[in-house]
């Protein structure tokens, strides 16, 4: 019985690893849109940040999102 066990934790641990790592922002903030409500829109509103800028900033930043570039970033 022991084996079995071993083995479901051995399966679990692959199957976490093949799983898309969450970015910092999201892990800091809790998701990605939390983060452009609670630091990128009011810094866009005060002019502290350009909004031009961080519209093409937030796209970046959710494409690496998706398409596992954060995921690398653990790798190292």
């Amino acid at each position: 019985m022991a084996g079995v066990r071993a083995l479901q934790k051995r399966l679990a641990r692959l199957e976490d690893a093949g799983k898309p790592k969450p970015s910092l922002i999201a892990v800091w903030f809790g998701s990605f849109d939390a983060w452009v409500e609670q630091a990128v829109l009011p810094g866009v509103e005060s002019g502290a940040l350009a909004a031009d800028d961080m519209v093409d900033l937030v796209a970046c930043l959710r494409r690496w999102e998706t398409d596992g570039t954060w995921g690398q970033a653990y790798a190292g």
